[in-house]
């Protein structure tokens, strides 16, 4: 018989190399963060709302996976549980403290919906420092996607003028060249 507390042996739901459990938190954060930034480009206000909402299922997974972690590996401590507590929980304060500016008017909804982003992005990063290194990805691809909305918002119609006045010369391109193809060419 063994002396080890039958926890935090190893079982079906505690595999030896939790791969899987970092692949799953971080394959969910990825897919929402990519839904984030189609809401963000889609509808601007939505962003606010949606990234306001996220950020604590970010929080929640991200303390779910450090301590799933840290059972497996029998090193839970309490003060470790606390400093990434206290690490989620100044996100959240900084995502009230935006939601203060927005009702105020003196950020708009769009501009609070990246700030929250980019403090996301931040703080999975920070995360991932000290938390779980997994989360040093993800805070960087969010990083990029608040970039990216952010430069898509300014520069959308400098970056599409040029794409589609390109698309309607290819297109009269193909049209003009159709017509003009011999029709004993054109069946064969």
């Amino acid at each position: 018989m063994s002396n080890q507390d039958p926890l935090l042996e190893d079982s079906p739901h505690m595999p030896k190399h939790p791969w899987k459990a970092r692949f799953i938190v971080g394959m969910i954060m990825v897919c929402l963060s990519f839904i984030g930034l189609v809401v963000t480009d889609l509808w601007k206000d939505g962003a606010w709302n949606y990234w306001r909402f996220v950020a604590p299922v970010y929080a929640a997974m991200c303390l779910w996976l450090s301590w799933y972690l840290r059972k497996k590996q029998h090193s839970i401590s309490l003060s470790k549980l606390w400093h990434e507590i206290a690490h989620w929980v100044a996100l959240i304060l900084a995502v009230f403290l935006f939601s203060i500016y927005t009702e105020l008017g003196l950020m708009g909804r769009f501009e609070a919906g990246l700030a929250v982003l980019t403090l996301l992005a931040l703080t999975i990063f920070l995360g991932g420092i000290y938390i779980e290194p997994s989360f040093l990805i993800i805070g960087l691809l969010l990083g990029l996607f608040s970039a990216g909305a952010a430069f898509m918002a300014a520069y959308l119609y400098t970056i599409m003028l040029p794409v589609a006045l390109g698309a309607i010369v290819l297109l009269f391109y193909v049209a003009f060249r159709k017509r003009n193809v011999p029709p004993s060419s054109r069946n064969s």
